[in-house]
């Protein structure tokens, strides 16, 4: 794998409700750093934007970057894909769906975030507003015409059809491959990986992850 550039992003975004406090998700960026590191391991040149405070991988050679917010993230990948000759994106991070607009303080509203600590006395609704989604603009980011895309999709109790309408809905965003994953099995790590073609491969554990995305950044490489 030696020449191929891989950016990773991993970890949950954090919006900020006001000085102390943040709406996030329950992500550990664990998958993020583990790719990271056999993607490092087998020679790639590994750029990793990571969320503040997520697992951070092993392997000292992978150039890393930490993000807040989904704004952060979102300059990150801009900033890597401009530079680089990025030939693989993985796209695992958890981009909450939404950020917050305003909070409405005994009954007066004001614009978010609020810089000082709301106080926990007073009577506090907050008002979302969705959020700007990364993955479909991240081919567009990049200066490579040719790089290649894996998106992640996690259901929670999905039917069959309607995970395979999420899925789609990832390949409508640009990814020519898609990681699926459940919330009931996602402490197993166990996980699907679909191409656009309709094929799909089962991976048992991180591990056969990894090594899956591998072959698949090999690919990518000789592409580029």
């Amino acid at each position: 794998m030696n020449g191929l550039k891989v950016l990773i992003t991993s970890g949950g975004t954090r919006e900020p409700i006001d000085g102390v406090r943040v709406m996030t998700n329950s992500s550990t960026g664990a998958t993020g750093a583990y790719i990271a590191d056999e993607f490092a391991r087998h020679g790639a040149d590994v750029f990793l934007a990571r969320a503040q405070g997520a697992v951070q991988p092993s392997e000292s050679s992978v150039k890393q970057q930490t993000f807040s917010t989904a704004a952060d993230l979102d300059s990150i990948c801009q900033h890597v894909l401009a530079g680089e000759e990025i030939d693989l994106i993985i796209h695992a991070a958890a981009v909450g769906d939404f950020v917050v607009e305003s909070v409405e303080i005994d009954g007066l509203s004001y614009a978010a975030p609020i810089t000082a600590k709301l106080p926990s006395s007073a009577k506090l609704s907050i008002r979302l507003r969705p959020g700007k989604k990364i993955l479909p603009h991240l081919k567009s980011y990049s200066r490579n015409r040719s790089v290649r895309l894996v998106g992640f999709k996690l259901t929670d109790g999905a039917m069959e059809v309607d995970a395979q309408r999420a899925i789609q809905a990832v390949f409508a965003s640009g990814a020519d491959w898609v990681v699926h994953n459940e919330l009931r099995t996602i402490d197993t790590h166990r996980a699907s990986v679909w191409s656009a073609k309709g094929e799909v491969a089962e991976c048992a554990s991180l591990d056969h992850l990894a090594r899956h995305l591998l072959l698949l950044g090999v690919g990518a490489g000789a592409a580029g």
